[in-house]
């Protein structure tokens, strides 16, 4: 018996055939566009381990990895994998959230852009001092694509975009990019608009039934997960119900409670740009369902399920 103890403790100090190693992915500070983090991956394997990155698809080789972000992305997903030699590999992933310091913002702050009125909006660098930013390149795009200067449009300083008089053309998702110590760094957008709102509104019934399974759908005028995106902020308590689900815009709830009333709220909204709009909706819920209604029993609710995860991936 003492043998077979100093067999496995030998195995495990000369690193020997040990499975199901603990990873960890660490790092110092938080992750900002246009500046570099150095990840450390870390592990109980202790002889003949190789470790590996993976990031965008990409493979990177080492223990430790050092990444600039360029703001293009607000988070990221980052993998360590370590390997023996013997063949046994463990995995471990995080989440990186990307903070960035670079924006495009309306001038002056709070101003809703209007048709035939000007409107500026200027590169930001958050701590960056105006007679700074003006001496940094900065490259401007809207949907994408570089600017294309018309005659109502004019750069001031550099830094900013001024139109004498909005037209409806103009409307469009505009971002800059500038240099941050020596690294490329794309802004967060902001979505400027020909109207001051984008027509949020709820459809779906007034009145829904006990037992009875029932949609409602956001409609918003802008273009969803590109313009903008949506969440149902449940304002007034959660849905009582035997059935909840909510996808992008779409939600379905089969109700239990007759009697009670139900605000939905849908919540569209730009985040990078400090825009937002919303809808509310209030849903009574009736005792006595309608002739020819759907009731949902427990199976029926499990196939819908799986039929809306089925859409859902």
């Amino acid at each position: 018996m003492v043998a077979v103890y100093v067999v496995l403790l030998l195995l495990v100090l000369n690193g020997g055939p040990v499975s199901g190693f603990k990873l960890q992915i660490g790092w110092s500070g938080r992750v900002s566009a246009g500046s570099s983090t150095t990840f450390t991956c870390s592990s109980n394997c202790l002889a003949n381990c190789t470790y590996s990155w993976s990031l965008f698809n990409l493979t990177f080789n080492g223990s430790t990895l050092t990444w600039t972000p360029d703001g293009l992305h607000p988070s990221v997903t980052l993998q360590c994998t370590v390997q023996k030699n013997t063949g046994d590999s463990s995995t471990t992933k995080t989440i990186l959230e990307i903070k960035n310091p670079v924006s495009v913002q309306v001038s002056p702050p709070g101003a809703v852009p209007s048709l035939n009125r000007p409107v500026d909006l200027v590169c930001h660098i958050n701590g960056l001092p105006p007679p700074t930013l003006f001496a940094l390149p900065v490259v401007w795009y809207k949907d994408g694509q570089k600017v294309v200067w018309r005659d109502h449009m004019h750069l001031l300083h550099n830094t900013t975009i001024h139109f004498d008089s909005l037209l409806p053309s103009d409307a469009g998702f505009y971002m800059c990019e500038t240099m941050l110590k020596q690294t490329r760094v794309f802004s967060l957008g902001y979505l400027l608009s020909d109207d001051a709102g984008w027509n949020v509104s709820i459809s779906g019934p007034d009145q829904v039934f006990a037992g009875q399974m029932c949609s409602f759908t956001c409609s918003m005028k802008c273009t969803l997960n590109v313009d903008c995106t949506v969440r149902w902020p449940f304002e007034g308590g959660f849905p009582l119900g035997s059935y909840f689900s909510v996808h992008e815009n779409q939600l379905w709830w089969v109700p239990t409670v007759p009697g009670t009333f139900q605000n939905f709220t849908c919540l569209v909204e730009n985040v990078a740009a400090g825009r937002s709009a919303k809808a509310t909706k209030m849903v009574e819920v009736k005792g006595i369902p309608l002739s020819g209604s759907i009731q949902l029993t427990g199976l029926s609710t499990l196939i819908f399920s799986l039929a809306l995860l089925s859409m859902t991936f």
